[in-house]
Order: structure tokens, then C-alpha cells, then sequence
């Protein structure tokens, strides 16, 4: 019974990590990085030239790097 048991928390550990993989894929891996939130606001402002409009830039909980968004805008 106990090899029932550690298949089964080995099997849940692989989801997590594939879990967790994917969502920095999704977060981060698939979207520029900015190395300042300088260079972020100077995509902004090249973004708005061209007619996109309402982006921000947030600080990435996974690369530290900088990131760009059109979701309403958070309160930090």
C-alpha cells in the first residue's frame, strides 16, 4: 500500500512542476523583458506612437525583469 502512496505523491510533484512550468511560460517565458521599468515606459511611449494604447508596465514575480500589460492598471 505504501508504493500506492509514493507513486501518487510523486505523480501529484511531476503535475506541480509542469504546472508551475507552464505558468511562467505563460507570465514571463512568451513576453519581452525590460531590464528597468525606464526601458518598459520608453516601450509605452513607442507602443502609443504607433497606436497601441493603455499598456503599463509591472516588475515580474518570476525574472525580476519588467513586463508589459493592458490589464487595468493595479493598486501596489
Amino acid at each position: 500500500m505504501d508504493d500506492v502512496f509514493a507513486r501518487e505523491e510523486e505523480r501529484r510533484r511531476v503535475q506541480d512542476l509542469e504546472h508551475d512550468a507552464a505558468v511562467r511560460r505563460k507570465a514571463c517565458e512568451s513576453k519581452n523583458r525590460y531590464r528597468s521599468r525606464a526601458e518598459a515606459e520608453e516601450a509605452i511611449v513607442a507602443c502609443t506612437e504607433h497606436g497601441t494604447r493603455g499598456l503599463h508596465s509591472y516588475r515580474c514575480p518570476h525574472c525580476n525583469g519588467w513586463h508589459l500589460t493592458s490589464k487595468p492598471q493595479r493598486d501596489e
